[in-house]
């Protein structure tokens, strides 16, 4: 028979909050800050702010907003 319909015809049509209630990803670029000594690092791809320690303090690093 082929094809379905035009566009969004899938369940949901693509639209809606997506994963994790509607939360988006801070995206590549930006940097990590350290909420105990403003220290700031560029954000490393792949790895998560949170995950990283502050080179000057050894606090667990957020990201900027």
């Amino acid at each position: 028979m082929g094809r379905r319909g035009g566009s969004g015809s899938g369940r949901g049509g693509g639209r809606g909050p997506g994963r994790m209630g509607g939360e988006k990803a801070a995206g590549p670029g930006g940097d990590c800050v350290c909420p105990d000594c403003g220290r700031r690092e560029p954000h490393t791809v792949g790895v998560p702010c949170y995950q990283k320690k502050c080179p000057k303090c050894g606090a667990q690093m957020t990201r900027a907003a």
